[in-house]
């Protein structure tokens, strides 16, 4: 698998390069490492294409750039970084914007209760056991212990179509939803594929997204 998974990359690096100069522009691929990370700051991007021999002022070398990731090392700062990023998953930095984003509208203290019981509730056991088994096995089609986009798709999708039904906001694009994988994606179970872990991490930043549109109608805030 480890010789499959570069020459995989390979592939699809070289769909992008119709030129076939062997090189990717480093907007592009910015702008791929940004959707796989939402959070990676310009500093670990800068990082690590210099670590990777990128050309500062062109396109990157993907053959060099493959070489360098799948290279028998140390991962990098920026790699750790990026991955770390990926692990949190984007549930609680959510929870802290949206609960930034209510208390300028509603009682703080209000929000604050509103915000602490559901994180107190998507951080329980129970939740997770209920995703790693109900929802995981539901997802899971092909029943290989893991989830891959196609299997997350419709749950991401439902989710932030409810989140923007209630707000009256416009409907998720099909990036949003595949934002909302590819945040989550780490290398545990190899990048496009989700184990558990990973799936609650999804799970629960869903259930904020819908939180923080259910918010304004809620008796803890209402009444």
């Amino acid at each position: 698998m480890a010789d499959i998974l570069p020459e995989k990359v390979r592939e699809a690096f070289q769909t992008w390069d119709a030129q076939g100069q062997g090189t990717i522009g480093r907007g592009q691929l910015m702008r791929i490492i940004r959707r796989l990370t939402p959070h990676v700051g310009e500093k670990d991007l800068e990082a690590l294409f210099s670590a990777a021999g990128a050309d500062p002022n062109g396109g990157v070398k993907y053959d060099d750039f493959i070489a360098y990731l799948w290279a028998d090392s140390e991962p990098s700062e920026a790699e750790r970084l990026l991955e770390a990023a990926r692990q949190r998953g984007l549930w609680e930095n959510a929870i802290n914007e949206a609960r930034a984003k209510a208390a300028k509208s509603f009682p703080s203290d209000r929000v604050d209760r509103y915000w602490d019981e559901v994180k107190s509730r998507l951080a329980g056991d129970e939740y997770s056991q209920h995703v790693k088994t109900a929802m995981f096995v539901k997802a899971d089609q092909d029943k290989d212990g893991r989830i891959c986009f196609e299997e997350a798709k419709a749950l991401i999708l439902k989710s932030l179509k409810c989140a923007a039904a209630i707000t009256h906001t416009p409907q998720p694009t099909d990036e949003d939803v595949r934002d909302a994988f590819d945040a989550h994606d780490t290398l545990v179970e190899g990048r496009g594929r989700m184990g558990a872990d990973e799936f609650v991490n999804l799970a629960r930043y869903l259930q904020v997204r819908v939180a923080d549109a259910m918010l304004p109608l809620s008796k803890v805030i209402t009444e």
